[in-house]
């Protein structure tokens, strides 16, 4: 009976700790934000040339590297 206790007891601190550790985990590195993720022209006539710009903000605390970038 008290070693079913004295495991519970070691069980539930474990999880107490790693249970803070894990917000701490995921606050560091870098973080992209798209503010729209799609982008409708419309009706374009053919020949027109287009654009639009997409904005990447990074909300993280470190360096956001964009490393491959495909075009749809």
């Amino acid at each position: 009976m008290q070693k079913s206790w004295l495991f519970s007891l070691a069980l539930g601190t474990l999880i107490l700790i790693f249970s803070n550790l894990a917000p701490a985990q995921r606050v560091g590195g870098p973080k992209m934000v798209i503010k729209e993720r799609e982008f409708d022209f419309g009706e374009v006539k053919e020949g027109a040339v287009i654009t639009h710009s997409f904005q990447i903000l990074n909300s993280g605390n470190e360096t956001l590297t964009i490393v491959k970038v495909n075009p749809g």
